[in-house]
């Protein structure tokens, strides 16, 4: 039987323990392909020149930050490795023994190491070219642009980076292996099962004290977390600090204190409880360090994914916010006063701009004077701008939006706030606490929470903060304008009504009725996309990419720790069943254990990312009007498919390994 034979023969046989490493394989080169086949969804996507500019950008920042992401994955194969090396390093002294050359041997585990990687990445990448199209519509709402129709993609230049990058990665594994194989002894490759982790496990009553002092730390990170007190830079430092150390505390005294709360109880008796109780205390105690590691990289992930899904909701319900419409066409006094005005959209024709050419739909509103009424709204430091709209302009201009029509009894008037929030409800609410009257062509007004409504009526790349008192036609008609709006839709979003657009009415010369000189502002929702589409759709793609790999990385470090617990574990597990344990509760056992294991990190970093994504909410809501509990639930999702599959991966491993 030559090498070749041989090196799959041992595939097969040892296929089982080789799920991790298959599975660590096929999951980074699917997230490396995915996140590298950015240029290519440019195909699919409806693009301005400035969204086409941001793609070639993110294109070459995620190229570049894919190095980093390399190392991490090749360290994750690398470790994965090892573990099989560990593995079968008895089989590797009984080859010893029995004549065959180290050469030999080598050989083997290079063509095993060869066969493996082929295949994963072949399943690596067909798994990445189907995810490669979902995550193309996650980058057109990073971006905030349409896909143009289904298009199967597939990039090569994103498969020949994987398959360079992994190349690399398999030259240094099979270079681990070699050095790995070259350095160990015969007596050390017999006996390398018998050799044990050495424990740091301090005293029960010191664990004790160090358990309450970590949460004591980590309540005190939630306190300035909660308490919003991390804009300070030396407070922020503190936070991370506080949380780091906090962390490790817990880990590193987790183990004493349990075993000591929990053996004067009777669940301790109970079952194997007593078994699994002092194997876990005995693996915590030896890795603590990558278990806190692991506890805070989950941290990140679970917060780098929610931050970066909830980028790209937030950017979306920013768009419809704040480009209602495809295009308006704004006019002002130049002076800043009042003018008389000028008639739009038939001074807008009379000037040469041909709506018909790109306009299916249009509509216009005079926003006239209301500084009379006295009136002040301010929400923290923000003050409204205040306008009067007639209601057969307002219910005009939220039909072009699709939104219902407002019915005003002959005594009530409604307001519409373009700004949304706890703190403008409240001035509003201060405001029309005894009714909010005013008097308007000499009829007293009254309005109610009924008649609030929250909608922009212009397209603007800033935030809207005005607020319009829309009343009855005759009440409102022959005051001064402060501005009129022309509002535009395309017949279908497309670049070339947008080019149309823009050229039709980028400087009109449209005067008002009182020969006073306007000026002219067009904007347009594709220009809003723009503006609100290139720093955020940078950094969500950098947070769903880094979170997807320390996921993919805490993941493969608890699930290698495991099932190098259940190899050395494998006479221990003989020894129960020789003493009349049955194999139900050997599985219960080992069950509890990996799950105790992986659940863990997983609970803490769940209660770190529930205060850190709620402190960041409350940022994103009060800055661009975000939430992030959708992008969070997803986030978990994410988790459950990716963490679960590795947890029940090392359960049927570890099962497999002790004979169950």
């Amino acid at each position: 039987m030559n090498s070749a034979e041989l090196a799959l023969r041992n595939v097969r046989k040892s296929l089982r323990d080789y799920a991790i490493y298959f599975m660590t394989m096929t999951i980074g080169i699917c997230i490396f392909y995915v996140f590298n086949s950015l240029g290519s969804q440019q195909a699919v996507m409806e693009l301005s020149g400035a969204q086409s500019l941001t793609m070639r950008m993110l294109d070459r920042l995620v190229g570049g930050f894919s190095l980093f992401i390399s190392l991490i994955l090749c360290f994750l194969i690398i470790y994965a490795n090892g573990f099989l090396i560990k593995r079968r390093k008895k089989e590797f002294g009984l080859y010893l023994t029995l004549g065959m050359e180290r050469g030999q041997i080598a050989r083997i585990l290079a063509l095993e190491t060869l066969f493996m990687s082929l295949a994963a990445l072949v399943a690596g990448l067909l798994l990445g070219a189907l995810l490669a199209q979902g995550m193309a519509l996650v980058t057109a709402s990073l971006l905030g642009v349409k896909i143009g129709g289904f298009h199967f993609i597939f990039s090569l230049a994103a498969a020949g980076k994987t398959v360079v990058y992994f190349g690399l990665a398999f030259g240094l594994t099979l270079f681990f292996n070699m050095w790995q194989l070259k350095r160990q002894h015969l007596i050390d490759l017999l006996y390398a099962g018998r050799q044990n982790e050495r424990s740091r496990a301090p005293h029960p009553p010191v664990a004790a004290a160090l358990f309450l002092l970590s949460l004591l730390i980590l309540a005190a990170a939630y306190l300035i977390t909660a308490a919003r007190l991390y804009q300070s830079p030396l407070l922020l430092y503190a936070l991370l600090a506080l949380g780091a150390v906090g962390t490790f505390l817990f880990f590193f005294s987790l183990a004493g204190f349990l075993f000591t709360a929990l053996r004067r109880t009777k669940l301790y008796l109970r079952d194997l409880n007593m078994f699994v109780l002092r194997q876990l205390s005995s693996k915590i105690n030896t890795a603590y360090v990558s278990i806190a590691l692991v506890c805070l990289m989950l941290f990140l992930s679970i917060c780098s994914l929610s931050s970066g899904l909830g980028l790209a909701r937030a950017i979306n319900e920013d768009l419809r916010a704040n480009a209602p419409y495809d295009a308006t066409l704004i006019l002002r006094s130049k002076n800043g006063g009042p003018f008389a005005p000028a008639g739009l959209p038939a001074a807008a024709e009379e000037n040469g701009a041909n709506l018909a050419g790109f306009a299916a739909a249009s509509g216009a509103a005079v926003f006239r004077e209301a500084a009379d009424l006295n009136l002040n709204f301010t929400a923290g430091r923000e003050k409204a701008s205040l306008y009067l709209l007639g209601l057969t302009e307002y219910n005009a201009a939220l039909a072009l939006q699709g939104a219902p029509p407002v019915t005003l009894p002959p005594d009530k008037y409604a307001l519409n706030i373009g700004a949304s929030g706890a703190d403008w409800d409240k001035a509003l609410g201060q405001f029309t606490a005894g009714g909010g009257e005013i008097t308007l062509g000499g009829r007293s007004l009254s309005t109610e929470s009924a008649l609030w409504r929250h909608y922009v009526l212009e397209v603007s790349t800033r935030s809207n903060t005005d607020i319009v008192v829309v009343a009855a036609d005759e009440l409102v008609a022959g005051r001064p304008a402060l501005k009129e709006v022309l509002f535009i839709n395309y017949p279908q979003p497309d670049l070339t009504y947008e080019q149309k657009c823009l050229a039709a009415l980028s400087e009109p010369d449209i005067r008002a009725a009182d020969g006073a000189e306007l000026s002219a502002l067009v904007e347009t929702r594709i220009q809003v996309a723009d503006y609100t589409g290139n720093s955020t759709a940078t950094i969500g793609y950098l947070a769903i990419y880094m979170g997807a790999v320390f996921l993919l990385a805490s993941a493969t470090v608890l699930a290698i720790g495991q099932l190098s617990e259940a190899s050395d574990n494998i006479r221990r597990y003989r020894l129960l069943s020789q003493l009349g344990a049955d194999a139900k509760m050997l599985q219960q056992a080992l069950f509890r254990q990996i799950l105790i294991y992986f659940g863990a990190p997983l609970l803490l970093a769940l209660v770190h990312s529930a205060v850190g994504i709620k402190a960041a909410g409350a940022i994103m809501l009060k800055v661009g009007g975000f939430h992030i509990l959708g992008a969070s639930i997803v986030s978990a999702l994410i988790m459950v498919l990716v963490y679960g599959g590795y947890f029940f991966a090392t359960y049927r491993g570890g099962k497999n390994m002790v004979g169950l």
